[in-house]
């Protein structure tokens, strides 16, 4: 599931004009992670969406 999430993240930023999104991508881009983070924060609070927040903060916080 948290592949697939990394998934709508880098195709809803590569939408709204961040072409260079992709799941590993997210991993690597502040900027992204800090998107992501974003994106994830309007979900529901599931398990899975609360760590795959904390792991994006820790890239964006770097």
């Amino acid at each position: 599931m948290r592949d697939e999430i990394l998934d709508i993240c880098a195709e809803t930023l590569r939408g709204q004009g961040h072409a260079a999104a992709t799941g590993a991508r997210l991993f690597e881009d502040r900027a992204l992670a800090a998107a992501a983070v974003a994106l994830l924060r309007d979900c529901r609070p599931m398990p899975v969406i609360v760590a795959l927040i904390a792991d994006l903060d820790a890239v964006a916080n770097k």
